[in-house]
């Protein structure tokens, strides 16, 4: 009688060993913020008016990418713009060679105050909303943004010098 017991936990022991559990995600690498960058790796911080060569590579690394593409917008009306874009929908401002502002669409990078792309209206942290030529636009903490056509979820958030035309 104990054999067919010992075969029966055997059996057991293996099939637990096959289950998997779910791993944790893996945190942002960076916070988008009022200031800036904070990388979540590093206390320091990359703060508007950093150069923009030390800013690119900097946040190459720490993407493990480099930006799709640098543009520079002589039309805006904060003055040139020179934007460097990567894949996901982090676009980083500069102006005279100086970091100067942030403009995300990525889901997986959170902006301070708790906002992130892709999060629903009722899930945003308390902040002022106003009707613009851009859509509903929100702001909290000097992090600001636009929400979806259907005012449903974040569209993108901004903080910092961009390039918008209202």
């Amino acid at each position: 009688m104990r054999l067919p017991a010992l075969i029966a936990l055997a059996g057991s022991l293996a099939l637990a060993a096959c289950v998997t559990t779910p791993s944790e995600p893996e945190p942002p690498v960076l916070t988008l913020d009022a200031r800036g960058i904070q990388p979540t790796v590093s206390r320091l911080r990359i703060d508007f008016g950093r150069a923009q060569v030390g800013v690119i590579d900097t946040v190459t690394r720490l993407l493990g990418e480099g930006p799709m593409q640098i543009t520079t917008n002589t039309e805006c009306g904060a003055g040139p713009i020179t934007a460097a874009s990567w894949e996901d929908g982090l676009t980083l401002n500069f102006q005279d060679g100086n970091f100067v502002g942030w403009v995300n669409s990525d889901p997986g990078l959170p902006a301070g105050g708790g906002i992130l792309p892709g999060q629903s209206r009722l899930a945003l942290p308390q902040g002022n909303f106003s009707i613009t030529s851009l859509g509903t636009e929100f702001s909290r903490t000097e992090v600001y943004g636009l929400l979806t056509e259907n005012d449903e979820a974040v569209r993108i958030v901004w903080a910092g010098t961009t390039c918008f035309f209202r």
